[in-house]
C-alpha cells in the first residue's frame, strides 16, 4: 500500500469570453493510434444484446505509470468459439512525446489470448492479489477472467479461478467486501434471453423487425463471488444477495454510510435499483427504505449507468444514474445513514437529459474548478424511437457542477457535431497533464478518445490505487474535497483509479488518505509550483510505504 503525489501545480490563466473555452476537448483517437469500431454483430434478426453495446477499461497493465486502454468487442452474435473474427483490443500507452501528446500501440496480438463469447463489459482490478491489474470480461456467453502474468501478457484463467458465468452478464465491480484483504466480485446479470426463441417484435404483416422491449423478458439473477485466495466462490446466497434479479446494468462498490465497509449499489432496468448495506460478512437490503430505489415520484426507472462522487461538498458520496429518455437522469444526494434524496430537477442534473437516453456516465472535475462535473454517453436502443423528437444516434451530455450540488449544461460544437450511439464511458488522465480525459465505445461506431485541453485552474493527482481508499484534499481555507477509489462503475466500464483534484484558484494545505485497512496518512505543508497556460506542472513526487 503506497501513496504518490504525481503532480501539483497552481495555474489560473483567464478563460476569456469563449463559453466553450473551459473545458475544451479534442477527439484524438486516430491521431493517438487508437483505431477501433464496435461491431454489434447485427444480421437482421434484431437480437436484443445487439442494442446494448460494449464497454472499456483504463488500466496500467504493464506497470509503467501510464494508463493503457482495453476495449470490448461484441459481434458476431451470439459469439462463437475461440478464434472469433472480432477481438477485444488492448493499446499500450507509450507516454507523451516532445509535443506533449500521448500515443498508443496496439498490443492485442501479443498480449491477449483468443476467447469466445459476445463481449459486453470490462472490469480492471488486481483480482488475484499479485500486484498486476487483471481483466474480468462480461459477455453474452461465458464471462472470461484474463489474468495478468506481469510480463506484458494475459492468460485465460477463467476455469482455474472458478469463474465463467454463462448467460448474459453486463457490468462488474470489485471491492474487499468481507475485509480479508483481497478483492471480491459482483456481476450484474441482465435478462434471461435465449436467441433460439422465435419472438417477433415489429410489424408482422410487413415483416419488419425491431428490437423487442426488455419488459418482455425475465431478469437474470446477479452473482457475488468471494475471493478465497486463488479461487472464487459463489457466495450470493451466503452473503444475503440471493434473488437479486433486477435486470442489472450498472454497479458500483463504495462506502456510502461512512463505516469503512464497501456498500453495493446496482442500477436496474425498470425494476427497483438495489442498495445493499455491507454488514461485514453479509449484506442488508435497504433499497426501498433508502430513497435510491426509485425516483422522487416513486417510479422505477430504466437504470443504465452509475457514477459516484461528492457533488455537493459535504463529504458523503452521492449517486448519479442514467436512464431512458423522458425519465431523465437521476441525481441522489446522500443525506447520511443510508438515506438519499432525488434532486434531479432542482439541481439541474436531470432536465437536460429529457430527450436523451443515457448509458455511460462519469463524475470528474473536467474544468479544474474544484467541483465535480458530469459527462454522459447517450444513444437510443431503438433504431426508430417512438417519439418523433428522439433519435437513435445522440449527442453526449456535459454538465458543469458548481461544487454545491448544482449543474448547468455546457453545449459546444465539438460535442454535438457527430451524434453517435454511446454506450461504455470511462475517464483517465491518460496524458498526465492534470485533467480528466474521456474514452467512449459507441454501439456500431468508432471508439472516441476525448483529450481534455483544460488550462485554467490548479490540479493535484494522487496515486492511491488500493480499491476502497478515500482521499481528501484540504485547502488553506479549510474546504475539503473528497474522492473514493473504486473498481468498476459507469456502464460496463472501469475508469482510472487515480484521484484527480481540480484546485481552482486555491492552494492545498493538506492531503489525507484513509486506507482500506484503517491506517491513515496525512501530508501537510504542500507548496505548489507556479505555472502558466498549458503548464503540465509535475512539481512534486512522494511515495509512502
Amino acid at each position: 500500500m503506497w501513496l504518490v503525489l504525481v503532480g501539483l501545480v497552481l495555474a489560473v490563466p483567464a478563460a476569456g469570453d469563449d463559453p466553450c473555452a473551459a473545458p475544451r476537448f479534442t477527439e484524438t483517437a486516430a491521431d493517438a493510434g487508437v483505431v477501433f469500431t464496435h461491431d454489434p454483430g447485427s444480421r437482421g434478426e434484431y437480437h436484443l444484446p445487439e442494442s446494448m453495446g460494449a464497454g472499456l477499461a483504463w488500466l496500467d497493465y504493464d506497470g509503467d505509470g501510464w494508463s493503457d486502454l482495453y476495449a470490448v468487442q461484441s459481434g458476431p452474435f451470439p459469439g462463437g468459439g475461440r478464434g472469433r473474427q472480432s477481438r477485444d483490443r488492448l493499446w499500450r500507452n507509450l507516454g507523451t512525446g516532445d509535443d506533449g501528446r500521448a500515443t498508443f500501440e496496439d498490443v492485442t496480438e501479443r498480449a491477449l489470448p483468443d476467447f469466445g463469447g459476445y463481449g459486453q463489459g470490462a472490469l480492471a482490478a488486481d483480482l488475484d492479489g499479485d500486484g498486476w491489474t487483471d481483466l474480468y470480461v462480461t459477455q453474452f456467453g461465458p464471462d472470461v477472467f484474463l489474468r495478468n502474468r506481469g510480463d506484458g501478457t494475459f492468460e485465460d484463467a477463467t476455469a482455474a479461478f472458478g469463474l465463467g458465468l454463462p448467460g448474459w452478464s453486463s457490468s462488474a465491480a470489485a471491492a474487499d467486501a468481507d475485509g480479508d484483504g483481497d478483492l471480491d466480485l459482483y456481476v450484474t446479470r441482465y435478462l434471461v434471453y435465449d436467441p433460439s426463441e422465435e419472438l417477433f417484435c415489429g410489424d408482422l404483416e410487413r415483416g419488419l423487425r425491431r428490437f423487442c422491449d426488455p419488459v418482455l423478458f425475465a431478469g437474470a439473477e446477479d452473482r457475488f463471488f468471494v475471493n478465497r485466495g486463488g479461487r472464487f466462490e459463489d457466495a450470493t446466497a451466503a452473503a444475503g444477495l440471493a434473488g437479486a434479479a433486477g435486470k442489472g446494468l450498472g454497479v458500483v462498490f463504495t462506502d456510502l454510510d461512512g463505516d469503512r465497509r464497501p456498500d453495493l449499489y446496482v442500477a436496474n432496468d425498470l425494476t427497483p435499483n438495489f442498495l445493499f448495506r455491507n454488514l461485514g460478512r453479509r449484506f442488508e437490503d435497504v433499497s426501498l427504505f433508502s430513497g435510491a430505489a426509485a425516483n422522487r415520484e416513486g417510479a422505477f426507472e430504466a437504470g443504465m449507468g452509475i457514477a459516484v462522487g461528492d457533488v455537493d461538498g459535504d463529504g458523503d458520496p452521492d449517486l448519479a444514474v442514467t436512464n431512458f429518455d423522458v425519465e431523465t437522469n437521476t441525481l441522489y444526494l446522500n443525506l447520511g445513514s443510508m438515506q438519499f434524496e432525488d434532486v434531479s430537477a432542482r439541481s439541474g442534473f436531470g432536465t437536460p437529459s429529457f430527450n436523451l437516453l443515457g448509458f455511460g456516465v462519469a463524475l470528474a472535475d473536467f474544468d479544474r474548478d474544484g467541483g465535480l462535473d458530469a459527462w454522459v454517453a447517450n444513444g437510443h436502443i431503438f433504431e426508430h424511437p417512438p417519439r418523433e423528437n428522439v433519435t437513435h444516434a445522440q449527442r453526449d451530455l456535459l454538465l458543469l457542477g458548481d461544487g454545491r450540488g448544482g449543474f448547468r449544461e455546457r453545449r459546444c460544437p465539438w460535442l454535438e457535431e457527430r451524434p453517435l450511439v454511446g454506450r461504455g464511458l470511462a475517464v483517465a488522465d491518460y496524458d498526465r497533464d492534470g485533467d480528466a480525459d474521456v474514452a467512449i465505445v459507441n454501439n456500431g461506431g468508432p471508439l472516441q478518445l476525448w483529450r481534455n485541453d483544460a488550462e485554467a485552474g490548479g490540479w493535484l493527482a494522487v496515486e492511491a490505487e488500493s480499491v476502497g481508499t478515500r482521499v481528501d484534499v484540504v485547502d488553506a481555507g479549510g474546504r475539503r474535497r473528497r474522492r473514493w477509489v473504486t473498481a468498476g462503475d459507469s456502464y460496463q466500464s472501469t475508469s482510472e483509479r487515480r484521484p484527480l483534484f481540480g484546485l481552482g484558484a486555491s492552494s492545498p494545505a493538506a492531503v489525507e488518505v484513509a486506507w482500506p485497512d484503517g491506517r491513515r496518512t496525512r501530508l501537510q505543508g504542500l507548496r505548489p509550483s507556479p505555472g502558466g497556460s498549458g503548464d503540465r506542472g509535475a512539481g512534486l513526487a512522494m511515495r509512502f510505504r
